[in-house]
């Protein structure tokens, strides 16, 4: 890891930069992928050294996307010239424009929700926990700059400024009065399937509800569901 992180710090230096390509462990998909990028910043999160790159990740598709030093199989870092066949034309593109990301730009996005993966959409995330735990466990740990609490009454209003679909708003809402006033809420805006912070929310489960997004709430709805039909609970509700 210290090797790559040399090799992207050195390019960094030489005057007109350029592009690294290497293959990459993809865990969720258990194969290797070669990936076509330029590399932006170098962050240490979740207790490893990552790389927040721009270019062709390893779906084929040209955007940012962070990777994990320790899960690159290339033995070395090939660097790429800018005027190499293998440089995606977007990156040539940003390049003679002047418009190539920078890590101002990442801290931008880092700073705008919760979730290291700064590019995945970013949704509005309201938390309900019983007073007691989130006096424990919630109120004054650090999550995010936007993570904090807010009253029961504030609520419908920032559903209706924050959430823009309609259909969505209207669920909220209802899941909203059929919840006491006296809990406590927390609002903050999340990467919504970065899984540092999925992991969180299910840290806090049963104590904590998800209430918005709609789809995070689903997602914990079905994982509790399968917790729940691992102890036969579902199947026989009487043991």
């Amino acid at each position: 890891m210290d090797s790559y992180q040399q090799q992207i710090e050195a390019l960094w230096q030489t005057p007109d930069g350029g592009v690294i390509q290497f293959d990459n462990w993809v865990v969720r998909q258990r194969r290797t992928a070669t990936v076509t990028v330029y590399p932006v910043c170098v962050h240490y999160a979740r207790r490893a050294k990552y790389l927040s790159a721009y270019g062709q990740d390893p779906d084929g598709h040209i955007g940012w996307h962070n990777y994990r030093l320790d899960r690159i199989r290339s033995p070395h870092l090939r660097v790429l010239p800018w005027g190499d066949p293998a440089v995606p034309p977007e990156l040539k593109t940003l390049r003679d424009t002047g418009q190539l990301p920078t890590p101002e730009q990442v801290q931008v996005q880092l700073a705008a929700a919760w979730g290291f993966n700064f590019y995945l959409p970013k949704a509005l995330l309201i938390m309900r926990f019983e007073p007691e735990f989130a006096h424990g466990y919630v109120q004054d740990t650090e999550r995010h700059p936007t993570f904090g609490p807010v009253s029961y009454g504030e609520l419908a209003q920032l559903v209706h400024i924050e959430v823009a679909e309609a259909t969505e708003q209207q669920e909220i809402l209802q899941v909203l009065a059929q919840r006491p006033a006296t809990d406590a809420y927390y609002r903050g805006w999340m990467r919504v399937g970065d899984i540092n912070v999925t992991m969180r929310l299910r840290d806090w489960r049963p104590q904590g509800e998800v209430i918005a997004p709609l789809v995070v709430r689903q997602q914990m709805m079905s994982e509790a569901a399968r917790e729940l039909d691992n102890y036969g609970i579902l199947r026989n509700p009487a043991i």
